[in-house]
């Protein structure tokens, strides 16, 4: 009789659990459009600091060139050998 009216409540439990995991809340329909701030913008950048080797760099990081221009990261291409130490 124990083990019957425990499967009884874990079913019931299993049912509640998949109704509130079929219920679907739909977002507002007049969402404001998502606009990324923390963007640096396009074209030349102020210099917001130097370090200490005279590189410059805007406020959001990047490095940049004598003109004002973000220089991208270094990158090594797929099958590139390698130096490791």
């Amino acid at each position: 009789m124990l083990v019957r009216l425990s499967l009884l409540a874990l079913a019931a439990i299993g049912m509640a659990s998949v109704a509130d995991a079929t219920t679907i809340t739909r977002p507002p329909v007049n969402m404001p459009p998502i606009v990324d701030k923390g963007m640096p913008p396009s074209g030349p950048h102020k210099v917001a600091f130097t370090d200490e080797y005279g590189f410059r760099y805007d406020k959001w990081g990047n490095r940049l060139d004598a003109r004002g221009h973000v220089i991208g990261p270094p990158h090594t291409l797929p099958g590139a050998l390698v130096i490791q130490n």
